[in-house]
């Protein structure tokens, strides 16, 4: 195998759009760091769009409807001669696990991502304090950091801002993968009469999606729905353009908060205490701090015996906790 000046590492992470979005500034401080590192990626074909911007990453999509032979040939075939410096597995699942370890001949260095998964569970379960655990995006640094000790949470990189006029616009993303952190629909009315004189721009990938958005805003001349058929590059050139951007806890969120746009993020079940908060953007956090059953989910699936708890948990946040929080973001 060859050898080279250069060191080429392996990433592998699957898993959502938002966790993998949480990846790229990693990536981004990783090579403005280190000029000699190639970085490989492992992930689902459909995040190719977050890892093009630079020729030192090379992307592996895969199709994650293939079994972990296929998936494994494919790497071997893109990889092909290429000795790693490192395999990090950012991911730490069975599909990961099989891959580091059939891979293992191609590198003298495999490390892998800790995930806390139990202590996030006994949180839940009020088992444990509920206490800041680290973010994700330091987490994956952590695993990297002890190669690269230059890396760090305090410089990591605002990977997706862009040098652009901010113009009178307000984006919304008030749709999420669970329903359980979405804010109710109706709510926004009062944002909107309130900035009466921006213009805002309504995020909905997905059909039902675009229906409801559709249903409740289509009256509104003062909306615009975006739909799924805009490119990601697209998406994150209209977030930069915003004064500011309201979002669920989503990938949404995730992918605002690496923008120049501040983002005011509404959380019910779950809690950004758990690692996935919005990069850049504590300040700007919406929640019922005192709702003592908060959180009753890590990622938003709830079950029964928390249903009423999740749903207090969105149904006490008004309109003016939103407000607030948005002249905080215009004022700045």
């Amino acid at each position: 195998m060859e050898r080279r000046n250069n060191k080429n590492i392996l990433l592998i992470r699957f898993s959502s759009f938002g966790d993998v979005i949480l990846l790229r500034p990693v990536v981004d401080t990783l090579l403005k760091t280190y000029s000699d590192v190639i970085i490989w990626i492992v992930t689902d074909q459909k995040n190719e769009s977050l890892f093009n911007h630079d020729p030192r990453i090379k992307f592996i999509g895969v199709d994650l409807n293939n079994n972990i032979l296929q998936i494994l040939r494919q790497i071997k075939t893109a990889s092909n001669l290429t000795y790693f410096n490192g395999i990090y597995d950012l991911h730490n699942v069975i599909r990961s696990q099989f891959i580091r370890f059939f891979l293992k001949n191609k590198t003298h260095k495999i490390r892998v991502y800790l995930k806390e998964r139990s202590r996030k569970k006994k949180i839940v379960q009020k088992k444990i304090k509920l206490i800041p655990l680290k973010h994700t995006t330091e987490r994956y640094l952590d695993c990297l950091k002890v190669d690269f000790p230059k890396i760090s949470f305090n410089n990591i990189l605002q990977s997706l801002s862009i040098k652009i006029r901010k113009e009178k616009i307000i984006g919304v993303a008030p749709f999420s993968a669970h329903s359980s952190k979405q804010w109710e629909l109706e709510n926004y009315n009062h944002i909107f009469e309130k900035y009466n004189d921006y213009k805002i721009k309504i995020f909905a990938f997905g059909e039902q999606e675009k229906i409801l958005a559709s249903k409740k805003f289509s009256q509104n001349d003062q909306v615009a729905i975006i739909s799924e058929k805009m490119e990601l590059k697209e998406q994150i050139e209209l977030i930069n353009k915003c004064c500011v951007f309201i979002s669920m806890d989503s990938a949404n969120m995730h992918l605002a908060s690496l923008t120049s746009t501040p983002v005011v993020s509404v959380w019910g079940p779950t809690h950004p205490f758990l690692g996935f908060g919005p990069l850049f953007n504590d300040h700007l956090i919406v929640q019922l701090n005192d709702l003592q059953c908060r959180p009753c989910s890590v990622y938003g699936k709830i079950n029964s015996n928390n249903l009423d708890c999740a749903k207090k948990s969105m149904t006490g946040i008004s309109s003016k906790m939103v407000i607030d929080k948005l002249e905080l973001a215009l004022k700045n």
